[in-house]
């Protein structure tokens, strides 16, 4: 489990260095087997805008952007694709370590002479910087970045690995691992409430839930979020998922998988329009039935394997994968949101025998608590309202 510290410290006062917080952890049990700094090397990288770009008099793939450093301004030349007057950038001066894009080294930048005008400096690409294999264009920074503040300052952090004992699936999470340094350090933990204004239709009447298997599935519980726009999460949400090692894709999914990480509890979304008689039914599945699982497999499922169905046919292997026949599109508006609690034995049963291991099968297999599906997804519902645009159903609906 990778654990941002400036993520922890929204739960949990953290006083102690980075390397004391790491021993203080592994010493009670959870072993933190390596720490990655991010920002360690962004010495010379301080934030900037573009304030003019103008076209490279011996280049046409090449532009002079002009750069507002806050107490100075530098011209380059840049081949980036993604520039743009008026945005904040990361600007390395001569002298910073960077990664080559296309070698994978780290160099020392040095002052150069491109198609016959200097450039002093460059503006980074992500890769660049060692934050994710994106080399596609330059780091587009939120609007606020503080002009002229050193990149390390704004975005640096230091990421804990820590290897999870089986026994402990309460700290695959943020604020799992939240309360553990709480505990450790006699500082006091603050989880913040969760709200959000349910100004839709009430959910009764638009879902039903029947559960045929209480045995393998003691608690599920669903929300209804209609008026949603799928597009790209928010930039501080990407760069909290991609150091936890997830990758982003969108803010549905990308909800979802936030809240899995910061409660430690599965989610899983639903396209409403493609769920046949605006019911779910968590049953075995029959011996032989069919699904199309996420990653374009046709799985044949066995009556051992706990489903989610719909009215007329299975839309998940429960507490592994999504099947195709309910996926979230671009042209989704409408989601219904799953928390539920399912028994541990048949999800690590389903995960081995299908080849299917994911986050959620490691979370379900370990046996989380059945208490966490209702906090879960209210705080999933409250960001796909505040983010996807949503409009919440009334009430939440629960077996």
């Amino acid at each position: 489990m990778k654990i941002p510290i400036s993520w922890l410290k929204e739960y949990v006062d953290i006083t102690l260095p980075a390397a004391a917080l790491a021993d203080k952890l592994t010493m009670s049990g959870s072993e933190v087997k390596g720490t990655q700094v991010i920002g360690g090397s962004w010495e010379n990288v301080i934030i900037g805008q573009i304030l003019a770009i103008n076209p490279h008099p011996n280049a046409d793939r090449l532009t002079l952007p002009t750069i507002d450093l806050g107490t100075e301004q530098v011209t380059v030349v840049c081949g980036a694709p993604n520039l743009k007057v008026g945005v904040k950038i990361a600007f390395a001066r001569v002298g910073a370590q960077m990664i080559d894009g296309h070698t994978g080294k780290v160099e020392t930048l040095k002052a150069a002479k491109i198609r016959g005008i200097a450039s002093n400096g460059m503006l980074c690409s992500e890769k660049e910087l060692g934050i994710s294999d994106s080399h596609q264009g330059i780091l587009i920074l939120p609007d606020d970045a503080p002009l002229g503040t050193p990149l390390a300052d704004y975005m640096g952090d230091v990421i804990l690995d820590i290897d999870v004992t089986p026994n402990r699936p309460d700290c695959l999470s943020v604020i799992g691992i939240a309360r553990e340094v709480a505990a450790l350090t006699g500082q006091s933990l603050h989880i913040p409430e969760v709200s959000y204004q349910e100004s839709g239709l009430p959910i009764k009447g638009q879902v039903a839930i029947e559960i045929k298997a209480p045995d393998l599935c003691p608690r599920y519980s669903a929300s209804l979020i209609t008026g949603v726009k799928v597009a790209q999460s928010p930039a501080w949400m990407q760069k909290r998922l991609q150091a936890c090692g997830i990758r982003p894709i969108n803010n549905i999914v990308d909800i979802t998988n936030y809240v899995m990480l910061e409660y430690g509890q599965p989610l899983h979304s639903f396209d409403y329009e493609r769920i046949r008689g605006k019911k779910i039914i968590v049953r075995r599945a029959a011996n032989g039935e069919i699904l199309q699982t996420l990653d374009g497999v046709e799985r044949k499922l066995s009556a051992d394997t706990l489903v989610i169905a719909d009215g007329e046919r299975p839309v998940a292997v429960a507490g592994v994968m999504g099947g195709g026949n309910s996926e979230v599109t671009e042209s989704t508006t409408s989601i219904l949101l799953e928390a539920a609690s399912f028994y541990p034995a048949s999800i690590h049963y389903t995960g081995r025998t299908l080849g299917l291991p994911s986050e959620a099968c490691t979370r379900f297999e370990r046996g989380i608590s059945a208490g966490l599906t209702f906090p879960a997804l209210k705080r999933a519902t409250q960001l796909l309202v505040e983010l996807c645009g949503g409009e919440a159903a009334k009430g939440v609906e629960e077996v």
